[in-house]
């Protein structure tokens, strides 16, 4: 009798545990169908865009196209949804009981499983529409842009820097404080410098930039990212100059980009400029 009552007592004890484990491997499952028809429903609504903008053209041709993959778009929508708000559930109260939550999860069971079996059929459908759209769709995007070919630059101080690969000639100079790189293309030179001013502030560094001229430069998006306190451009004769600041720990970082002003098809040395920049701690 004592040992069936201690039996009784260990299923009690075991009961909460694996209740919980339940909810959890249910919340697993969900979560994984969940992200493949939030995949599947990504796919379909990138054809559809640019079935959209196909029509937008003027292209007709497409609009039955389009409409089935809209209605079909809504559908696999409907289908996450259901899983999503089936996961709201689950993940509501941590601590709930399976036996809790059981009428509602398998209210949301019953959908789901309709749902599950009219998306199969429906990706089915779909598949020859979005393989006739794919090549309407390309043609008017048109190739990708080959990625920018690099060349990688290393400096006497041991710094690295990927420059882009251009029809001149990259020299190297300076010291643990000062990195020079000079890119020099038919008979004219550029020099980017990086220097490390110790124990000064970009503040003081501007004050002392009194260049004729000097105003701010409309940095882009990878410039805005290093975090600078100036960037700022002027001109000498025959030359444009762009200089920024960065503060470091240990003081300002000057960067100068000296490049000559009336050098026919010069390229853009800024993006060797923010590399240098982005070198330095």
């Amino acid at each position: 009798m004592r040992a069936h009552l201690v039996i009784l007592a260990l299923c009690a004890v075991a009961a909460p545990a694996a209740a919980d484990s339940k909810t959890k491997e249910l919340a697993q499952g969900y979560e994984k169908e969940l992200a493949g028809c939030r995949t599947r429903a990504d796919g379909v609504t990138k054809v559809a865009t640019g079935a959209q903008a196909l029509v937008d053209d003027g292209q007709k041709q497409y609009e039955a196209d389009l409409a089935v993959l809209r209605d079909g778009l809504a559908q696999i929508q409907a289908y996450c949804a259901e899983l999503t708000a089936t996961l709201e559930i689950l993940n509501a109260d941590p601590n709930a009981k399976y036996r809790t939550l059981e009428r509602k999860l398998d209210d949301q069971d019953n959908k789901i499983r309709k749902l599950r079996q009219t998306t199969k059929k429906l990706l089915d459908d779909l598949a020859p529409v979005i393989t006739r759209m794919i090549s309407p769709i390309n043609a008017r995007v048109g190739p990708a842009a080959p990625a920018p070919k690099r060349t990688r630059v290393k400096l006497p101080s041991g710094r690295v820097v990927d420059g882009p690969a251009l029809a001149g000639t990259y020299r190297t100079s300076g010291t643990d404080t000062t990195d020079i790189i000079e890119y020099t293309q038919a008979k004219a030179t550029a020099m980017i410098t990086t220097k490390l001013i110790a124990s000064a502030t970009c503040e003081q560094q501007r004050q002392a930039t009194t260049a004729v001229g000097a105003s701010e430069v409309a940095a882009t998006d990878a410039i805005k990212a290093l975090g600078l306190a100036w960037y700022v451009t002027y001109a000498k004769p025959a030359r444009r100059l762009r200089v920024a600041c960065r503060m470091t720990k240990a003081g300002a970082l000057i960067a100068t980009l000296d490049d000559p002003a009336a050098a026919d098809a010069w390229p853009e040395l800024e993006p060797v400029l923010a590399a240098m920049i982005a070198a330095r701690p």
